[in-house]
């Protein structure tokens, strides 16, 4: 068998933004990249060293996606790298696995459509929002079950250049199955029509263009409030960037990376907001400043 190779350049991206729990998220325009090279045996191997639960989450991506498109493939090499930090609420579990999906569908002649590799990935990663945002890249909206909650389709719009998206990661980690544990059994009504609220004018406001309205508009009763224990100092960072010019901001995904959006004048002034607070406190970050991805992933 003739050595075959594929590269697939995988977005990061920001879930729920706010109110839409599951339900929306943006692709960005920070990377991680995995190349797949097929092998003569059937051993799966990593070049490099690969971060710890790397191995497994391949294997079992591999297992998923070849009993699902029903056809065989043997072993590979796999490289990984990039710039998305693991376990800040970006997506960097989704890249992968979504990665290993997209390339081996490229190697085997392309079985599965995109929802069904969507869908599958929902399957492996638990975050319909992410493995949307990672296919179909701009701002997506993912319907799921609701009984079952699994994926059944998404609507996606691109993002203008112009709006910014200034992501702020701080130095700890915040495992999402930590921060799933942390949600209530059940919320209030109350809290429940207030984010509905704002859900929906969140999406009219991105889908409109008309951003500026996003300002104090943009408010979550859902899980942030329950997570700000476990991202200490992340809604203090939210408030400062929006103090200081963005529009609106939101723990991406359970976190520790925080989001505010703005335009492009007052993108390095709310960076620097956003940081101050986590220095202040002891706590050193990184600050992205970032657009919407609109692609989506790609396999050469």
């Amino acid at each position: 068998m003739s050595q075959q190779s594929v590269l697939v350049q995988a977005p990061a991206s920001t879930s729920n933004c706010g109110p839409g729990f599951d339900t929306l998220s943006i692709a960005l325009t920070l990377y991680n990249f995995v190349r797949i090279t097929s092998r003569e045996d059937a051993q799966i191997v990593s070049i490099g060293e690969a971060a710890e639960g790397t191995q497994a989450m391949v294997e079992a991506t591999t297992r998923g996606f070849l009993d699902l498109a029903g056809v065989e493939y043997g072993g590979f090499d796999y490289e990984i790298w990039g710039d998305v930090p693991l376990a800040r609420g970006l997506g960097s579990s989704a890249t992968v696995r979504a990665s290993i999906v997209a390339g081996l569908n490229a190697l085997t002649g392309s079985p599965l459509d995109q929802d069904a590799m969507i869908r599958l990935t929902t399957q492996l990663d638990n975050a319909p929002d992410n493995a949307c945002a990672v296919f179909a890249g701009g701002f997506c909206i993912a319907r799921t079950d609701p009984d079952s909650f699994a994926y059944r389709e998404h609507v996606r719009f691109g993002l203008p250049e112009s709006l910014m998206f200034v992501a702020v990661s701080p130095a700890y980690q915040v495992l999402t199955k930590n921060s799933r544990r942390v949600l209530p059994d059940s919320i209030p009504f109350n809290d429940v029509v207030r984010s509905a609220n704002s859900l929906a004018f969140l999406v009219g406001a991105l889908v409109s263009g008309e951003f500026a309205r996003l300002k104090g508009a943009v408010n979550d009763y859902i899980h942030q409030p329950y997570r700000e224990l476990l991202n200490p100092f992340g809604h203090e960072s939210i408030q400062a960037g929006c103090n200081d010019g963005a529009f609106t901001g939101w723990l991406s995904g359970s976190g520790s990376t925080v989001i505010c959006v703005t335009d492009k004048a007052h993108a390095l002034q709310v960076g620097a907001a956003m940081q101050q607070v986590y220095k202040s406190n002891g706590v050193s970050s990184r600050v992205y400043r970032l657009v919407a991805d609109n692609t989506g992933l790609t396999v050469s």
